[in-house]
């Protein structure tokens, strides 16, 4: 019996040997590893089998040499003693992975540092090309640098994370599916901007644009310092839609010549700054410290402006001509001002819901001529809690000016072209508008309560009277 235990003592570590000598030859081939530097004078791929590939100094690609990089391939750059490293091609690169494999590109040290390694360069003056997408780089000084700026920098299903300045464009780029995670600028350059269902968290500044155009859609914007801020006027058009932006210092900066809508703005310090001539609607701003700043010929419509600090502030705007249009919005539960009039001009905010059936209330948070006299004053009127029903009407100035309650339930669309329809249970015979100035005009029906109303300039008018009865309904001729 000793004797038959003692050989499968044996048996048992001879299999433990072989067993040990079998794990410490996977451990082997799977932990393999490249090391790379230097001068690249020949045709090379750094494949799957060979990754991860660590850089321990500069590496170039020589002129009339392509360095293929494999989808799935992890790219180290040893930073430890060295930041200055940095992957230049005076060939070709072709660094493109897979939705599945990207490629991914990191310093191994000093991770959360956006100039850990200095990036890629594409010297084109040497016959330099650089192909580049669906990747994820982090802690590059610039990504990829381009000498001679390309035509279209189009990137998908890519990631910057923790770089100085992730993008730069100087003629077009395309963003679809990408992310910007902490990067001190995400997007900058002049250029026009197509972005489409792209992801913007903790960076500095997400995208700082010279843009030609600028179409964005389905694009999220959180923990911002500065969401999108626009530099300068955009030369052709501007079209944001269906984004969030929340939680922000500064969501959206001077948006001008295009629209901004169905979007959602919850949680910034400041929501949108400065709308300059463009069309802001059918968006939620919610719990914003500012909500929206309205300023040159900004046309402000069908919003919800509720539970902010401060809802609508109107400001930088010495005309009347220059003046915001602001009709058919929801202002209601905001805390310090529900409109603030930083301008001397008069405005008539008819059409606004501001959820109060009190103006004693409304007034209250209205900041205008009446509270500053270097301010203009603020014409509003009162609806009940649905937003549907108007109660009254507040002429701070023109023709009339105090309370008038409404009188007739009558109902028309609005803003109205060149055919106003009154919707009354009544045969409607004759009305009669006002516009601003106090200016009347009289109609008569063409039949069916249909009045024509072709000849009205465009601009704000209040509906005064309905068959000689009086009522107080404002509309927007278009």
């Amino acid at each position: 019996m000793v004797h038959f235990v003692f050989l499968n003592i044996r048996s048992v570590m001879f299999k433990n040997i072989v067993l040990f000598a079998f794990l410490s030859t996977a451990s082997f081939f799977s932990f393999s590893q490249t090391n790379v530097s230097g001068g690249i004078y020949q045709n090379a791929t750094w494949s799957l089998s060979g990754s991860p590939y660590i850089v321990n100094g500069p590496v170039v690609v020589f002129p009339g040499v392509t360095l293929n990089i494999q989808p799935g391939v992890e790219i180290r750059i040893n930073n430890q003693t060295n930041i200055n490293i940095y992957i230049e091609t005076r060939g070709t690169i072709n660094c493109i992975g897979t939705d599945n494999l990207p490629i991914k590109i990191y310093a191994m040290y000093d991770t959360t540092n956006p100039v850990a390694w200095q990036g890629f360069v594409c010297t084109s003056s040497q016959g330099g090309v650089m192909n580049a997408d669906r990747f994820q780089i982090s802690n590059a000084h610039f990504p990829f640098a381009y000498e001679t700026a390309l035509t279209n920098y189009n990137y998908t299903n890519c990631k910057f994370k923790r770089c100085f300045q992730a993008v730069t464009s100087s003629n077009s780029v395309n963003l679809t599916n990408c992310q910007f995670i902490d990067n001190e600028v995400g997007v900058y350059g002049w250029s026009y901007f197509t972005l489409d269902n792209c992801f913007f968290k903790d960076n500095t500044t997400s995208i700082y644009a010279y843009a030609s155009a600028l179409t964005m859609t389905n694009c999220d914007f959180l923990d911002n310092q500065i969401g999108l801020s626009f530099a300068a006027n955009i030369f052709d058009s501007m079209y944001i839609a269906d984004c969030q932006f929340l939680n922000n210092e500064l969501a959206l900066n001077y948006p001008n010549k295009g629209t901004v809508q169905n979007c959602l703005f919850s949680d910034n310090t400041t929501a949108i700054q400065y709308a300059y001539k463009c069309e802001i609607f059918n968006n939620a701003l919610l719990y914003n410290e500012l909500a929206l700043e309205a300023s040159v010929n900004a046309d402000i419509h069908n919003n919800q402006i509720n539970n902010n600090k401060g809802g609508l502030l109107i400001s930088s705007v010495s005309t009347v001509q220059d003046s915001p249009l602001i009709y058919n919005n929801e202002i209601c539960g905001n805390i310090n001002y529900s409109v603030n009039n930083n301008t001397n001009m008069n405005y008539s905010l008819f059409s606004n819901c501001f959820c109060d059936l009190d103006s004693a209330q409304i007034e209250g948070l209205l900041i205008d001529g009446y509270d500053d006299i270097t301010k203009g004053l603020i014409n509003y009127q009162i609806y009940d809690s649905s937003c549907t029903v108007l109660l009254g009407t507040v002429l701070k100035y023109g023709a009339g000016a105090g309370i008038d309650e409404a009188t007739l339930a009558v109902r028309f669309e609005n803003p109205v072209s060149s055919n106003f329809i009154v919707f009354a249970g009544t045969e409607i015979q004759t009305i009669e508008v006002t516009d601003l100035s106090g200016k009347l005009f009289a109609f008569t029906s063409s039949g069916a309560n249909h009045f024509d109303v072709s000849q009205l300039p465009a601009g704000f008018y209040v509906l005064t009277a309905v068959n000689d009865q009086m009522v107080r309904r404002s509309f927007v001729k278009m």
